[in-house]
């Protein structure tokens, strides 16, 4: 675990911990003081970019094997509406 310097009431975290935690240079992350110490998460704009990044490398590995011709954008985007309504609904009947 790295020491973390602090200089009247600032932290300099290590250059490779403070790239996990923020997305730019003046980013701000969030600090909790938690019951062992305090607790640093990432700021919301790191947690969105990452949370991009993951779609993203979900969406590279998607690929369409429906009927053909492949209908339009908008055929598909409201199957993938109803079956995801069908999922939730499956959901709340199991939850009974």
């Amino acid at each position: 675990m790295p020491k973390v310097p602090v200089h009247g009431n600032q932290v300099t975290l290590p250059e490779d911990l403070r790239n996990v935690l923020t997305s730019a240079a003046d980013d701000a992350i969030e600090a909790e003081e938690v019951e062992d110490g305090i607790l640093l998460k990432r700021s919301p704009a790191a947690r969105r970019s990452a949370g991009f990044a993951d779609v993203r490398r979900a969406q590279s590995g998607v690929r369409y094997v429906g009927p053909t011709p492949r209908p339009p954008a908008e055929e598909e985007e409201r199957q993938i509406a109803d079956m995801l309504a069908n999922d939730k609904a499956d959901e709340r009947r199991k939850r009974r």
